[in-house]
């Protein structure tokens, strides 16, 4: 009988494959919905500034009519 050791490969590694696969696809997704909220933040963000922005050049006129 020989004692030789079975050859790697087969259907273990395959299966490993996979989970790391299903785990990648995972850890994918959840980027793409952090990525997607920070994206609404910044949009909100963007037109609260935009916003703000506009009312303060709307006083700035205001008060540039009144010192004309």
């Amino acid at each position: 009988m020989s004692k030789v050791a079975p050859a790697a490969g087969g259907a273990a590694p395959a299966i490993g494959n996979m989970a790391a696969d299903g785990a990648g696809a995972a850890a994918f997704q959840a980027q793409i919905v952090a990525l997607t909220k920070m994206s609404a933040e910044a949009t909100e963000r963007s037109v609260m500034l935009r916003t703000v922005t506009t009312n303060l050049q709307t006083v700035k006129k205001v008060a540039d009519e009144r010192v004309q």
